[in-house]
Formats: structure tokens, C-alpha cells, sequence
């Protein structure tokens, strides 16, 4: 069984909170080889909790593997210059851009889902090095779900609220997500 763990599931373990202990559990179900536990490689792109990001995916690769004994597989994102680290992504094709666009309507239809119409709707510079963090923070969620489908997850476990709304859960499940779980109903379904 394949377990995709989102971004905030891997911050509680790191800061010891929220969902720590249930997390700990899938770590350590994938140590006995129970599991299989993936990570998007786009979580190296999200914020950090002091506001920065990772300088290199080394940085964030170290992180990750620490919380582990047995090797964590990444799952490589769709390119996007500015965002994903370019030794671990992947070039799309029109299917796999289609897919994206239908996990970001679903998930973010209030944000534009190419940058541009988003900056030019919101009066941003496209000279401006930085991008919008609310258009990134879609994009990296659209990117780990996404990731998830594509590679074909069991089950995307985060306590990202916005996953589990009615209307958006069965929608994601239909494009491929399967389950979208809280750490504790993996830890459920898993034991």
C-alpha cells in the first residue's frame, strides 16, 4: 500500500505537534515494510515554518530521510521554473496538464490556475522575482495531489482541511486520489 504524506504531516513531525504520533506510526509501518510511504517532491518548494524555503533539495532530501530508516520515495512534480527544484521534476504532457487543472479547480476555484492571468488579475509584475505565496500555495497543493494520483497513492493523508470538504473529496477520489485521509483514519486503516 502506497502512502502519500503531505507537507503538514511531515512539519508535525519535525516540530513535535498535531498530528506527530499518528505520523510517527505510518514512519514506522513503512519501516517494517508494512507500507510504502511517498513524498511529493514539491514539498521541498512549500514555505517553511520560520518563512523560508529550502536553498537546495538536498536540504530538504536530508530532512526527510531522517525520519525514516527505510528509503522514502519522492514523487517528481511537473516543472514549473520558480517553484520545483530542477533535478527532481518532470516535463508534462497535455494529459498530465489536464489532470493539474482539474485538482486546481477543484481544490482552488477562486484562484487562477496559470500564474500569469493570476498576476495580471491581482496587478502583479511579471518582472517580479517573487511569486504571489497564496497562487503558490494552490500550486504546491495542486502539485502534491497531483503527485499522488500520478504515481498511484493508496491513500494522500494530510490534515489540510480543505482535502476533506465534502464537495472536493469525492472529486479527487474520481481523478484517481483514491482516499484522502487524516494521519489517525490511516493509522486506522493501515493497522
Amino acid at each position: 500500500m502506497k502512502i502519500t504524506l503531505d507537507t503538514n504531516c511531515l512539519i508535525d513531525v519535525e516540530l513535535g505537534e498535531g498530528a506527530a504520533e499518528d505520523v510517527k506510526r505510518l514512519f514506522a509501518y513503512h519501516d517494517a515494510g508494512r507500507i510504502t510511504i511517498q513524498v511529493p517532491a514539491i514539498a521541498a518548494s512549500e514555505r517553511m515554518q520560520d518563512g523560508t524555503y529550502a536553498l537546495t533539495f538536498r536540504e530538504f532530501h536530508r530532512r526527510i530521510q531522517k525520519l525514516a530508516q527505510r528509503e522514502i520515495e519522492l514523487l517528481r512534480p511537473p516543472m514549473y521554473l520558480g517553484i520545483v527544484y530542477l533535478d527532481w521534476c518532470i516535463l508534462s504532457d497535455e494529459n498530465m496538464v489536464a489532470i493539474e487543472q482539474k485538482v486546481h479547480e477543484i481544490l482552488f476555484p477562486e484562484i487562477q490556475f496559470e500564474w500569469q492571468v493570476y498576476a495580471e488579475t491581482h496587478g502583479i509584475s511579471m518582472e517580479s522575482e517573487n511569486l504571489d505565496p497564496r497562487w503558490r500555495n494552490a500550486k504546491c497543493d495542486t502539485l502534491a495531489i497531483w503527485s499522488h494520483i500520478h504515481y498511484g497513492g493508496d491513500i494522500f493523508v494530510t490534515r489540510d482541511r480543505n482535502f476533506h470538504k465534502a464537495t472536493e473529496k469525492p472529486a479527487l477520489a474520481k481523478l484517481g486520489a483514491h482516499e484522502i485521509l487524516y494521519p489517525a483514519e490511516a493509522v486506522a486503516r493501515v493497522a
